[in-house]
């Protein structure tokens, strides 16, 4: 391998050779003369000077290094009067373009300018980071230019490019087709005239035409605008929903960001003639410290009416504590009492609401792992709407600790991969009325999860145990004894098919029933979407629980989810909300996974920014 450091026209070049030859000693002593800025970096097996026409020629394993781009190709050539590179890939072969931040290129034949950082890629195919994979285009010639000149020729609007380096690269593809599949025949993709890349930032493609498999859906009236930050922004979706109350409907949510906060909008329009509107804003004041606010317009169907809902407050966290300080009007409240029975709906007033979770603090030997920490809630609370015996809806000053308790022990058994797990919930509140009354609510989750190839199983026993009772009267924080269990079972019956089934047996006191079953329909290729069809089946007499929920994701951007359906089946096998527990030597099941998605979802979390 030879290596040469050059600057052509303007550029320094100079020679590492493992065996000069009279040839190049002459050519470095003809380039050294010209002095100049930043080298551009040549590595190949042999390198051949032209000094008559001012070309180098650099053959064999041939390696360009010039800023945060890397050329790669079997040939490439360096015009010192021009300042062109020329790359040329063999027969079955093709050229290599990488940048620092992993974006790759390949194609047929490279030129690329390097006075004005300007070029062309013949044969073009490529890939680029997104927030959880990447995404794959393909294009018969791709286009580089500065951000200056990719706006005078009005590649894309000015905005997108707000903020970008003047020396970095702006891509357009021409006839070019997108996907997160990585496979050679994607299961789905868009087809675009123009698209255009500014790395890091966003992906625009114009009029994109939609392709299930090779098949022709549709044609998207507007520009698809892809933003490869880790939180998408200024980009509006609509999807239909549907609820029991309000039936079909149709919603739209947007976020718009800025370096330390963001606005988040949403409204929607339902067949019974609703509707209803969200915004909510977030501003970070130091790296600990964010303040929101927001409102909530939204339909209750036990009055009736549509009324505004607003909130507001701040949210801290810092070395694994975490705190929320937060007001509420008129607040929807949905509150599970019992495993699979329809959820208490009422309308609460918090005047503040404080909740402080610790970090969690944990204890390992070999793979047997425990966790625990310290959890605590103030506040005065007031449920409007009700009038029962000992609470006439008044202002309550609530306060409690509590403690969370997390054990779990994976090992192998023959094929089986097998994860016996204890959970625990401790809440102490104490409720300042006329009464001192105190509730004190212990839950304990005693389950087993085991898989094998496609196969998976979990079993577990849940126990709540209440002692004193709740100043609300039978209001939303009231809890009752139960016994709980979950029997669950799941198989892959195809490639990218999973099908499982749950079933809730109530064992409260004499009883031994089963009161719901629900079924979990997953289609999930690995590589691009991932679609999930729940039901549940209400098998008691008295909740009228039934519901089903479609929803839809594509893999590389989980922003992208959308949902019909707003319920989700209780999952007592997951792992505790902000619990990062140490590398685990096998993969969860689906059952773990979804368990602990829902607990995060119910975590104290400082609002992500494109900072």
């Amino acid at each position: 391998m030879t290596k040469y450091s050059t600057c052509l026209g303007g550029l320094v070049l100079a020679f590492s050779l493992l065996a000069p030859t009279n040839d190049v000693w002459a050519a470095q002593k003809k380039l050294l003369e010209v002095t100049d800025t930043l080298p551009v970096v040549l590595e190949a097996d042999g390198i051949e000077f032209d000094e008559v026409n001012h070309l180098a020629t650099a053959r064999g394993h041939a390696v360009v290094r010039y800023t945060d781009l890397v050329f790669r190709a079997d040939r490439v050539t360096l015009d010192s009067e021009t300042n062109v590179i020329r790359a040329f890939a063999s027969v079955g072969k093709k050229i290599k373009v990488q940048r620092q931040n992993a974006d790759t290129l390949a194609g047929d034949f490279l030129e690329y300018h390097l006075n004005d950082s300007t070029g062309y890629l013949e044969g073009a195919e490529g890939s680029s980071k997104v927030p959880y994979g990447a995404v794959y285009i393909k294009g018969a010639r791709v286009e580089v230019a500065d951000p200056q000149t990719a706006h005078e020729k009005k590649w894309l609007r000015g905005k997108y490019l707000r903020g970008s380096a003047p020396d970095s690269a702006v891509v357009r593809w021409n006839s070019a087709s997108y996907t997160t599949c990585k496979q050679d025949h994607p299961h789905y993709l868009l087809r675009s005239k123009k698209i255009v890349m500014v790395p890091g930032k966003y992906i625009v493609l114009h009029h994109p035409r939609v392709y299930a498999g090779s098949a022709y859906l549709f044609t998207m009236p507007f520009n698809m605008v892809v933003n490869q930050k880790p939180k998408a922004k200024n980009v509006v979706t609509i999807m239909p929903n549907y609820d029991s109350d309000k039936h079909l409907g149709l919603e739209a949510r947007s976020t718009f960001s800025w370096d330390a906060g963001q606005l988040a909008l949403g409204a929607g329009i339902w067949q019974e003639g609703m509707f209803e509107y969200q915004a909510r804003v977030d501003q970070q004041v130091a790296p600990w410290l964010s303040l929101y606010a927001g409102d909530n317009h939204q339909y209750d169907s036990n009055t009736d009416e549509t009324k505004s809902r607003p909130f507001w407050g701040a949210a801290l966290a810092r070395s694994g504590w975490a705190m929320d300080i937060g007001w509420a009007q008129r607040e929807k409240r949905s509150v599970i009492r019992k495993p699979g029975q329809k959820e208490y709906e009422t309308t609460l007033w918090r005047d503040p609401e404080v909740e402080l979770t610790s970090p969690w603090v944990g204890l390992h030997i070999g793979d047997f792992s425990q966790y625990a920490r310290f959890k605590g809630n103030w506040g005065r609370f007031q449920e409007t709407g009700v009038n029962r015996k000992g609470y006439q809806g008044d202002f309550i000053e609530r306060y409690g600790w509590g403690i969370d308790y997390y054990t779990e022990y994976p090992f192998r058994l023959g094929a089986w991969t097998v994860s016996p797990f204890f959970k625990g919930d401790y809440w102490n509140y104490g409720y300042k009325n006329d009464g001192s009354d105190r509730q004190i609510v212990t839950i304990g989750t005693l389950g087993i999860r085991a898989s094998c190839g496609g196969f998976e199983i979990g079993s577990a026993f849940e126990q709540k145990r209440v002692s004193g009772r709740s100043a609300f009267g039978n209001g939303w924080d009231r809890n009752y004894d139960t016994d709980t269990f979950y029997q669950r079972v799941g198989v892959k019956i195809g490639p990218s098919l999973t099908f499982a089934v749950q079933g809730v047996f109530d064992l409260t006191g004499n009883k031994n029933e089963l009161s719901s079953m629900g079924y979990i329909l997953t289609y999930d290729n690995s590589c691009c979407t991932r679609w999930e069809l729940t039901v549940n089946d209400d098998l008691t007499d008295s909740n009228n629980n039934d519901w089903i929920t479609l929803s839809f994701a594509i893999t590389a951007f989980p922003d992208s989810r959308f949902k019909i359906g707003n319920e989700n089946l209780s999952n007592p096998f997951g792992r505790p909300g902000g619990l990062a527990v140490r590398r685990q030597r096998y993969e969860p099941t689906l059952m773990e996974k979804d368990g602990t998605e829902q607990a995060e979802n119910a975590e104290i979390a400082m609002p992500e920014f494109d900072v």
